[in-house]
């Protein structure tokens, strides 16, 4: 069962080790016995075990995202309530913005988890260095499909080479969150799904106001590139040949020297229509907090908003969501994308496996949407489960934005190097950092950007011919 390189090359180990990921982490310990195998048929409806029984196990898994923390533990908790020979402990690990480098690392020394959580742009360097398990076997073997909607953007997101290797514990996309309160006190009427990007910049003009001791913004822009990724698309421009194993770095074009100009610096300095990062980290300025009255985030936000506990604490901030506005794009591209785990070519097949299809399963998926409030994997559990259970856990009433939007997904950028290396070695430096400081323009910094994720590339390509 273990994978063999299967992308466009292996790297070697020293080039491995350069890659540099980010995310707070959190370590699942399991020592569990896979239960006996399930009547025939049934796998592929739950995500229970089809494989024969096997001996105690230990097994590790690693996953990021401290949002995530207590729905990875609700399902630890009841995959050992169904598995009375299962043991399961769970220990968090700090947000040390170094997820997939201590991945590397632990892999590199051979000490890596049997299972871990990776966005569906991070796996792609193990599997092609073979360091994880291929699982179409295992698929058709159990008739398991469940985890593994129709879309485009999760074939993209999941498997490298004609192998699946990622199984998706939620799908992803993100739109734009706005707080009720400053709209309601302004007497502006709520965004709608066909607003405009100028409609947009003029709401949040209106929405800021600095002046007094209680400030508030219209805007709590992202900061980074990756999350930026979604208004250089819909200028209709993209920042490499190709979203999948790409070749040229094409960041200086001018939609994206405009659009990157506006959001990257503009909306800090000359409009002032977002907190700056120091607000920020002063506990100034957040959508949760009130104080800004619109942001661009994806499910994984609900309960920094809205849960029953806070409305009974009277901290709710009264929430709604719409898709981006329009740009230049008609199509009006949103990111979409699948996370989930992966199993290392080390883990114990079918322990693993097992696991695998109990969290990535319809009870699996019903407890982690549930707690973190993402958006499950399946369809059907989309309209049946996930839309009713965050419009009474967290008051949302556009549910439709995030399908409409996932169903309008593109990709960031897939490839032998992770987006997190793109970012912190050459983007974020070279890039977004001086352009958030207001020390320079897009027109100065993009240049530089794009000559430094050639090198990338090319080092790359280089590197696997």
């Amino acid at each position: 069962m273990q994978s063999k390189p299967n992308g466009p090359g292996g790297l070697s180990r020293r080039d491995f080790l350069r890659v540099v990921g980010g995310g707070s982490a959190a370590m699942v310990v399991l020592a569990a016995c896979a239960p006996a195998a399930a009547p025939a048929g049934q796998a592929g409806e739950s995500g229970s075990a089809a494989a024969p029984a096997q001996a105690a196990a230990a097994l590790t898994i690693m996953a990021f995202g401290q949002a995530d923390q207590p729905a990875f533990q609700g399902v630890a908790d009841e995959y050992m309530k169904r598995n009375p020979d299962a043991k399961v402990e769970v220990v968090f690990l700090p947000n040390d913005e170094s997820y997939y480098a201590a991945l590397q690392t632990q892999y590199a020394g051979g000490s890596n988890p049997d299972i871990a959580s990776m966005q569906g742009w991070g796996f792609q360097i193990f599997a092609d260095n073979g360091a994880l398990t291929g699982l179409n076997e295992l698929r058709q073997r159990d008739s398991f499909d469940y985890a593994w909607a129709d879309s485009q953007s999760v074939r993209d997101y999941t498997i490298r080479n004609g192998d699946t290797y990622l199984t998706p514990m939620q799908l992803a996309t993100m739109v734009m969150f706005y707080a009720k309160k400053p709209f309601d006190e302004a007497g502006i009427p709520y965004p709608t799904d066909d607003w405009t990007f100028e409609e947009f910049v003029d709401i949040a003009q209106k929405l800021t106001n600095t002046s007094g001791e209680t400030k508030q913004w219209g805007y709590q822009a992202n900061g980074n590139w990756f999350r930026d990724i979604h208004w250089i698309r819909g200028s209709g421009a993209q920042e490499f040949d190709t979203l999948i194993d790409p070749k040229t770095s094409q960041f200086n074009q001018q939609p994206i020297v405009d659009i990157v100009q506006l959001v990257a610096s503009d909306f800090y300095h000359s409009m002032g229509i977002s907190p700056s990062p120091a607000d920020l980290d002063a506990g100034s300025g957040g959508i949760e907090a009130g104080q800004s009255a619109m942001k661009y985030e994806g499910a994984w936000w609900f309960p920094r908003m809205v849960t029953p506990e806070m409305r009974d604490s009277g901290t709710a901030v009264d929430f709604d969501v719409v898709l981006m506005p329009k740009q230049q794009d008609e199509n009006r591209p949103h990111r979409g994308w699948a996370e989930g785990v992966v199993m290392f070519s080390t883990a114990p097949t079918e322990p693993a496996w097992d696991l695998i299809k109990f969290m990535s399963g319809e009870e699996g998926q019903k407890i982690f949407s549930a707690i973190s409030g993402r958006i499950p994997n399946n369809v059907d559990l989309i309209d049946t489960f996930w839309a009713p259970t965050v419009k009474e856990n967290h008051g949302l009433s556009n549910t439709q934005a995030f399908i409409t939007a996932f169903s309008n997904g593109v990709a960031d950028v897939i490839s032998g190097l992770p987006r997190t290396q793109y970012w912190n070695e050459v983007v974020k430096p070279v890039g977004w950092d001086p352009l958030i400081a207001g020390s320079a323009s897009a027109a100065d910094v993009l240049p530089a950007v794009d000559a430094g994720v050639q090198k990338l590339l090319d080092d790359y390509w280089a590197s696997v011919s």
